[in-house]
């Protein structure tokens, strides 16, 4: 099996895993993954990802115009590519609908305050609102993808920057994991934030861990 069909199989089980999980419904959102020659892998418009098959899966340019297969890509091409062109450290992106993501981003709650241990590594960025499927989007988060693994889209959804699907999936999966427990926490009562303390000594412990890695 070549490179390209493996990325395939992966792209299919992510996008059955975005939707059984509930970060996606209906059409909703979109995957990508880097390929060599300046060429991208990413979904169809319009296709629910519970059914995509490898022959829906679309390869495109610089430009986003298909170069191997047959269909439209997805609305949101104009910002994985502009994320890809910024942050060549990043090798797939997962847009979702996150339900609890969205729903804080509409109060107006500060998703990217450091109220959990697990929030800090994903660093995430809260971009204002922006019409979906325009230039407006890749536009909005301009100023946070430097420094962010995450990035909050108000009112509409969240994109996840990985080193591969897997990783950006992870790190989608854990920002609606946290958006939950704020959530329910918000429904308690007021929520303490961590100390300056608390967050050095977590920040401290998660940066050497980074570097074994590395």
């Amino acid at each position: 099996m070549s490179e390209l069909e493996q990325l395939k199989e992966k792209m299919i089980l992510v996008g059955r895993a975005l939707y059984n999980r509930g970060l996606i419904a209906g059409s909703e959102g979109n995957l990508s993954i880097r390929l060599k020659g300046g060429k991208f892998l990413v979904t169809p418009t319009r296709q629910n990802k519970i059914f995509l098959r490898k022959e829906d899966l679309l390869v495109v340019n610089r430009e986003g115009r298909v170069v191997e297969g047959e269909g439209k890509p997805t609305s949101e091409i104009s910002m994985h590519i502009s994320i890809y062109e910024r942050r060549p450290d990043i090798n797939a992106i997962v847009h979702a609908h996150p339900p609890y993501t969205v729903a804080l981003s509409m109060v107006d709650f500060r998703l990217d305050y450091p109220f959990l241990p697990e929030a800090i590594p994903l660093k995430i960025g809260i971009a204002p609102y922006s019409t979906p499927g325009t230039r407006e989007v890749p536009e909005s988060i301009l100023s946070f993808l430097p420094h962010c693994r995450v990035i909050v889209l108000e009112r509409h959804g969240a994109v996840a920057l990985g080193k591969d699907l897997f990783d950006a999936f992870n790190l989608m999966d854990t920002l609606e994991h946290i958006a939950q427990i704020y959530w329910t926490a918000r429904c308690l009562g007021p929520i303490t934030p961590l100390t300056i303390s608390q967050l050095k000594k977590f920040k401290a412990i998660w940066d050497e861990a980074e570097q074994i890695q590395d």
